[in-house]
């Protein structure tokens, strides 16, 4: 653990944590109270959706600016927006004002966004290479763990105080941020080093998805991160995080402390999972050679855990220990590609490639939400949650049918032998 006190680590570590802690916060305590006075599932995932689909603009315009930039400062900045742009939600916490609440939380996500993406820039501006390596997989590990904490005092929360202060709670959150960013000391070589690479970057905006989809594109280990993220975020994260807002209702009818019981079981398992990763990676248990079967596996035991939600839903102790496993699950896939994709990426080109890959996946996070969500408010939770399981067995079959056959094209372009190029008469006479 003694790795882990690195002072750049620490500080930009509590500074995501903290951040992301309050955003959540507001964000699931307002999903909780538009539930609570609507009972529509629906109407509580646009609020996510709105979140969600921030990324794509940010992913796709913003990336590029910010490989370009230092990112101590940009996040500083982006941080003190944020919390001035959260107290605009104070006028807006009437029902009635749904519609605006909504805009001001997509304005507000456009700036985590970009807060998320310079995160990402900090691992290549804060650590030498090692380090980088070292603890992406844990500073990656904050953005789940502090969705969950947020959710677990979010289901709370309204019970005791208004909602302003929530609001209040979250700006300062901001702030706090900017502060802790403003003590980090960057490693000076890689600073340089990455501004240096960013220098001959100064591309438009589509010509730089162009080259990060391009970067994707060429390897496979980034690719193949690239899926398993989105998958995470998509078939799982999106669907359980709607899932956790009614079923401890539907099933048993526990409201507030079922929810809070939930997000706090995710918490938990969030850690067990970054670390379990950390623990079996550093000791060669999960390797690149490996990396297929390992998400493989993990992808099928968390395909069977969610199958298995509905048969436990009059127990919940059961339930919430195949919940448990199936995020510790999720949370191995995702700090493992999160860290592949790190590695084999352009430190010049890291922003714009994470980026790229976070607009695809949080979009299709928002449209995953909203579609399950309609689901469960038409179809009825079971049924939703079965067909969403089908529908993850078929994209995983998929793409390891693609990925399959790309390497045996590839082998069998290897193998085959040139045929040398055949001498005209006149050369065969001079020979």
């Amino acid at each position: 653990m003694r790795v882990y006190l690195h002072r750049n680590f620490l500080l930009s570590f509590l500074a995501s944590f903290i951040s992301l802690f309050g955003t959540k916060l507001l964000m699931i305590s307002y999903v909780a109270y538009v539930f609570k006075e609507s009972g529509s599932a629906t109407l509580a995932a646009i609020v996510f959706a709105a979140d969600w689909v921030a990324n794509l603009f940010i992913g796709l315009l913003g990336a590029q600016y910010i490989d370009r930039k230092n990112a101590k400062q940009l996040l500083i900045w982006l941080n003190v927006a944020a919390a001035a742009i959260t107290l605009l939600f104070l006028g807006f916490t009437d029902p009635d004002l749904f519609v605006y609440a909504v805009l001001i939380i997509f304005a507000r996500a456009l700036l985590k966004s970009a807060v998320s993406n310079a995160r990402v820039k900090a691992l290549v501006q804060f650590f030498t290479k090692k380090e980088t390596d070292t603890f992406s997989p844990v500073f990656n590990a904050s953005f789940p763990l502090a969705m969950a904490l947020a959710g677990a005092v979010g289901a709370f929360i309204l019970e005791f105080v208004d909602f302003s202060v929530v609001v209040w709670v979250d700006a300062v959150a901001f702030l706090v941020a900017a502060g802790l960013m403003a003590l980090v000391r960057p490693n000076q070589a890689r600073l340089a080093e990455s501004m240096k690479m960013a220098e001959g970057e100064s591309k438009g905006s589509l010509q730089g998805v162009r080259s990060a989809f391009g970067i994707i594109k060429r390897s496979e280990p980034i690719a193949s991160a690239v899926f398993y993220i989105v998958l995470s975020v998509t078939a799982f994260q999106a669907t359980y995080e709607s899932l956790i807002t009614v079923i401890p209702k539907v099933w048993y009818g526990y409201g507030e402390s079922g929810t809070a019981l939930f997000f706090t079981f995710e918490s938990i398992s969030v850690i067990a999972g970054t670390f379990v990763y950390q623990y079996l990676n550093r000791r060669k248990v999960i390797t690149d050679a490996n990396s297929r079967t390992v998400n493989l596996a993990v992808a099928v035991a968390m395909t069977a855990l969610y199958l298995a939600m509905p048969v436990f839903g009059n127990n919940i102790f059961l339930c919430i220990a195949a919940f448990s496993l199936m995020v510790l699950g999720g949370e191995v896939i995702w700090v493992h590609q999160f860290k592949e994709m790190i590695a084999h990426t352009p430190d010049a080109k890291v922003s714009s490639v994470v980026g790229l890959q976070t607009a695809i996946g949080y979009s299709l996070m928002a449209v995953f939400a909203f579609v399950f969500a309609r689901g469960m408010d038409s179809l009825g939770v079971d049924r939703t949650v079965y067909l969403n399981i089908a529908l993850t067995v078929a994209l995983i079959a998929g793409w390891e049918f693609l990925r399959r056959g790309r390497r045996t094209a590839r082998s069998t372009a290897r193998t085959v032998p040139t045929r040398a190029p055949e001498l005209a008469p006149e050369e065969v006479r001079s020979a």
